[in-house]
């Protein structure tokens, strides 16, 4: 099992002293958040480029230059069969697949302040969060409301901070 340090020690950066270096990464297979992130379990997505072998460097997930949040995709411990896609085309919101054979893991590392998630066997979409904020014409009675839109192409991933 990793643990934050082996996780963020593959992209070579130390542990923050607000995080426990010894803590255990657990492997999900369900939904999970990274800070600004999403790992979702999907069907067998399409209309992508092509699958891919995650480096043994990583793959780069979110390019954080300016903010530091870099996000970086690793294959887990003897875990050679983790692969990952690019769409092409789709939803704005998806920087990528990914697809973890039976048995093995993979490792959603930040380089700052949210450790390392876990990612079981499986494939997932890793997708941005998004925020709806509706114009105040629409607000009606009710002007302070979080939870979903309502609208239909919302889904439980979408928020509303008015």
């Amino acid at each position: 099992m990793h643990t934050y340090g082996s996780a963020l020690a593959l992209i070579g950066v130390s542990v923050p002293d607000h995080l426990q270096a010894g803590a255990g990464v657990p492997v999900l297979q369900a939904p999970q958040a990274q800070g600004d992130l999403l790992v979702v379990p999907v069907a067998d997505p399409e209309g992508l480029d092509r699958w891919q072998d995650v480096p043994d460097e990583g793959e780069q997930v979110v390019h954080g230059e300016a903010t530091g949040n870099t996000h970086w995709l690793h294959h887990g411990f003897d875990s050679p069969g983790v692969r990952f896609a690019r769409p092409v085309a789709g939803d704005p919101l998806v920087t990528c697949y990914v697809q973890v054979p039976p048995g093995q893991s993979a490792l959603l590392v930040h380089t700052d302040e949210h450790g390392a998630n876990g990612i079981g066997a499986g494939t997932y979409e890793i997708r941005r969060k998004r925020q709806f904020v509706r114009p105040e014409t629409e607000l009606g009675a009710h002007p302070i409301t979080r939870g979903l839109t309502g609208r239909p192409d919302a889904s439980a991933w979408d928020l509303v901070w008015d």
